[in-house]
């Protein structure tokens, strides 16, 4: 049986705050296009396991929720830049239902209902899928717990600023990740899958931080943020980011040149922010 990776869509592959029935305002988030290249590559079943109860509350159609999903291939294929022939995602799944929904075909509470776990036994029976080998990664507890019920380890997104020991304390998750990117090489980590051949080249570089100056874990949070800004203003693909009391370990997709410039540009950034908020500079020679 196969390994798979089970995916929650909204605010874990694409921009969503609310009910999207649209496939013209599909936005694919930083690191996910390449955080599944990686999955797939490593040999994983990529499935997407979503709740669309707007089809329930008549906000949109099933064919809308088609839609959205296939313009959501298309975006992630170009953005992972993914030649072969086999789907990037190996199984969109969803489920239209919802207990008060106002569409009476789709009024009802259902087994495929996250956070119960029927979306992922279906597709694990299905495709199959060793569900004790595999992994449940969202943006919400309720993907966990249906993760965690579906027998699959798992991992919690959340924003970097949000990456913090509260979060790690209080979510059910096994894992917190700021985003797909890095929630696909924690997985490839843990599995021993790091020989996976995912891109080309990475390299990787350190920042050294002044005595202190990251001792303050709203400061860490901010490196990380502005890391993850810089990347996507930049298009550089980010592989690992890592900020502790001693500075910041970086790894990006690309050559060592690509690598130091894009350190010494967030050095610049986040040492102006410390300026501008009357701190000492961050990092040595800075």
């Amino acid at each position: 049986m196969k390994s798979g990776v089970f995916l929650d869509r909204d605010n874990t592959i694409l921009a969503n705050d609310g009910d999207l029935g649209d496939p013209a305002l599909v936005r694919i988030l930083p690191g996910a296009a390449w955080g599944i290249r990686a999955l797939r590559e490593a040999g994983y079943c990529v499935v997407v396991v979503t709740n669309q109860g707007g089809v329930a509350r008549g906000l949109y159609s099933e064919d809308d929720v088609d839609a959205v999903h296939a313009r959501c291939e298309e975006l992630l294929i170009r953005a992972a830049e993914w030649t072969r022939c086999e789907p990037l995602i190996t199984k969109w799944m969803y489920c239209p239902f919802h207990p008060k929904g106002t569409v009476a075909k789709y009024r009802a509470e259902h087994p495929w209902r996250k956070p119960a776990p029927g979306m992922l036994i279906a597709a694990a029976d299905e495709l199959s899928i060793d569900r004790a080998k595999s992994w449940m990664i969202g943006d919400q507890e309720r993907d966990i717990e249906a993760g965690r019920s579906a027998s699959c380890r798992t991992i919690l997104i959340t924003p970097p600023s949000d990456v913090g020991l509260e979060t790690r304390a209080t979510s059910a998750a096994d894992f917190v990740e700021a985003d797909l990117l890095h929630a696909s090489h924690r997985i490839l980590r843990m599995d021993g899958r790091d020989g996976a051949p995912i891109w080309a080249q990475t390299s990787s570089t350190k920042l050294i931080a002044s005595p202190e100056r990251l001792a303050d874990a709203l400061t860490r949070n901010m490196i990380q943020a502005a890391a993850h800004a810089l990347a996507e203003r930049e298009g550089v693909h980010l592989v690992r980011v890592t900020v502790d009391h001693t500075g910041v370990d970086l790894e990006i997709v690309g050559s060592e040149i690509v690598a130091l410039g894009f350190a010494a540009e967030l050095r610049r950034n986040t040492n102006h922010w410390a300026h501008t908020h009357g701190a000492p500079q961050i990092w040595v020679n800075g």
